[in-house]
């Protein structure tokens, strides 16, 4: 009956032990036996009764930090102070525990030490939940917010150093008190009307509203209140968390008040403002920008830009967005399409737009209706023009009257006898060809619209069929095949010295390349190589790469001869006008001559 209380009370305590994590132990000094209960075992990660310990396998179980503190409790105990510690284990497995052991020496009657005994508790978990407790705890006194906890009946209970900061008061100061003393006279009872919709379960966040400084000054915040529950799930009472938004407050009113007036400025403006995303389509415009168009907003926005640009501005366009994605501000002038199909003439002013990360977002660009001024300068350039049509007349009259008079100057040196040399008679026939390229040039300018440019092509082949009529060679039966694009327009300073260059040319295939030839042949071939970056961002220029070829399949030059050695005073001149053009000129002798002329010039738009 005894024995089997006695197991039913170690079952009982076994099973205490394994529910609270607390194991016994004994430790024989004469024997140096250590005697562990089950649960000691299982604290520290083996089976009951596994092996048999003793103090060094103990040892080796415990942190090497930790092994100090056995040593020094040891000898608190043998003071006969019972000594408690908490000591790092590591299993076997290699997770680390923290255990809390207790123990003392149990002494013989001759005052000497015969064993220890002693308790190990697995605390792991107890600690950690500890450790999570004294975060929180620190996080909530260093907070910046007020953190108070209040009663149901509306009693400040806890009072961190935000609070104090705050509202300015101490926890001294507020501890055991109503909240309601943060409460503006003007807000009376919200506070209490607030804990009633929490005790009804509701969670309020971000409820902005004032509350009253110990100071007296009243403050703009923003309260957060929660429900505390115990253990059985019961509410006890109610956390509030308070941030002062009063600077916010009053950033927020003013940035608001400065919004409202750049927009009420924007949106008064005499210059259409036009804002664009990172793929060119519009999501913001004033008023004046579409009233200049004739649109209305909804047509406007959401749109891309290209349907509102005219044909001839786009390329510009394209390259200076790509200049605005690098960060590039620049003013110029373009060409817009109002929705009545009239252009619309605007000087624009764009600057781009990156976000924080400094990534391109878009463009903002302010344009100016220059409408009037361009058809003011449009009636000028057609004034300009009547005048120096005029003026193209005059010269082609006086250019022809200088042909005239070499002419007749020729006929007379030819009616002579003493004139025996007919180089004097080619030195003026020559003279006169270069004066009548350059009136044909005249002419053409007097016969088209415009006063700036010749359209080339044209002019080209009436200068080659009048150098023919000029040459006749007799029974040489010398054709002509001209290759040449159409819509080459040149200014005057090209014009004139690639005019005077063909002259010379096919002058010097007519009167040299075909001695003694039945027939012959003469190529003449004008086109663009390439499109080159203008330097303007005009929408009406562009510039372009040419190439001119002049050939004929006569006798040609002899190998022997460089151009630089030709003492012809018309080979010398085209050298000279090709370097004008910054050109370049090469020569080929294969089955004739060909010349080949390379050039860049700003061709012009009509």
């Amino acid at each position: 009956m005894a024995y089997d209380s006695l197991k039913k009370s170690e079952k009982n305590l076994a099973e205490a032990q394994e529910i609270a994590h607390l194991g016994s132990w004994e430790l024989d000094f004469a024997s140096k036996e250590f005697h562990w209960s089950d649960e000691t075992y299982r604290i520290f990660g083996l089976k009951p009764q596994e092996l048999k310990v003793n103090y060094d396998i103990f040892l080796s179980y415990v942190h090497p930090e930790d092994r100090k503190q056995i040593d020094n409790a040891a000898k608190e105990a043998l003071k006969g102070k019972p000594s408690d510690i908490n000591l790092r284990i590591t299993l076997a497995n290699g997770k680390e525990r923290i255990v809390h052991v207790k123990f003392e020496i149990i002494f013989d009657e001759k005052n000497n030490p015969v064993r220890a005994i002693g308790t190990t508790q697995d605390i792991t978990e107890h600690r950690k939940a500890e450790e999570k407790i004294q975060i929180l705890a620190n996080a909530v006194e260093s907070s910046n917010d007020a953190i108070i906890t209040k009663s149901l009946d509306g009693v400040i209970t806890s009072w961190n150093k935000g609070a104090e900061q705050v509202y300015g008061y101490s926890p001294e100061e507020v501890l055991g008190k109503a909240i309601t003393i943060l409460e503006p006279s003007i807000l009376t009872g919200e506070t209490e009307k607030l804990n009633e919709r929490i005790k009804q379960g509701e969670n309020i966040h971000n409820y902005e509203t004032s509350r009253l400084r110990k100071d007296g000054t009243i403050i703009n915040v923003s309260i957060t209140l929660s429900p505390i529950f115990d253990l059985s799930g019961k509410l006890t009472a109610v956390s509030t968390i308070t941030r002062d938004i009063t600077e916010s407050k009053i950033a927020a009113e003013k940035l608001k008040e400065s919004e409202e007036k750049y927009r009420n400025i924007v949106e008064t403006a005499s210059e259409g403002i036009v804002i664009t995303g990172n793929e060119n389509i519009i999501i913001y415009a004033n008023e004046k920008m579409t009233d200049m168009l004739g649109y209305t907003l909804q047509d406007f926005i959401g749109k891309p830009i290209w349907g509102f640009i005219s044909e001839e501005c786009k390329p510009v366009i394209k390259r200076n967005l790509e200049k605005r994605r690098q960060g590039v501000i620049e003013s110029y002038e373009l060409k817009l399409i109002r929705k009545d199909g009239t252009p619309l003439w605007a000087l624009l002013s764009a600057k781009p737009l990156f976000d924080k990360e400094s990534k391109y977002i878009g463009a903002m660009s302010m344009l100016t209706d220059i409408t009037k001024r361009k058809e003011a300068e449009e009636t000028l350039t057609n004034i300009e023009t009547a005048r120096k049509k005029e003026i193209h007349h005059r010269i082609k009259n006086n250019l022809q009257v200088i042909s005239s008079l070499l002419d007749l100057q020729a006929e007379q040196f030819k009616n002579r006898e003493n004139i025996k040399d007919s180089e004097v008679l080619e030195a003026f026939r020559e003279s006169q060809d270069r004066v009548i390229s350059m009136a044909l040039i005249h002419e053409e300018l007097y016969k088209g619209g415009g006063f700036e440019t010749l359209n080339f092509s044209p002019y080209i082949q009436e200068l080659a069929d009048t150098l023919f009529q000029t040459y006749r060679l007799g029974n040489t039966d010398i054709s002509l095949n001209m290759d040449l694009e159409e819509k080459i327009l040149f200014d005057m300073d090209t014009a004139i010295p690639l005019g005077i260059i063909i002259n010379e040319l096919v002058s010097n295939s007519l009167k040299h390349a075909f001695i003694d030839r039945d027939r012959g042949e003469i190529r003449i071939k004008l086109h663009r190589e390439e499109s080159i970056e203008p330097e303007s961002e005009s929408c009406q220029s562009t510039g372009s790469s040419f190439i001119l070829t002049i050939s004929d399949n006569g006798v040609g030059i002899p190998e022997n001869l460089n151009i630089e050695d030709l003492d012809s005073l018309g080979i010398q001149l085209v050298t000279s006008l090709v370097e004008q053009l910054d050109g370049e000129l090469k020569l080929k002798r294969n089955n004739g001559t060909e010349f080949t002329i390379r050039f860049t010039v700003a061709e012009k738009r009509e």
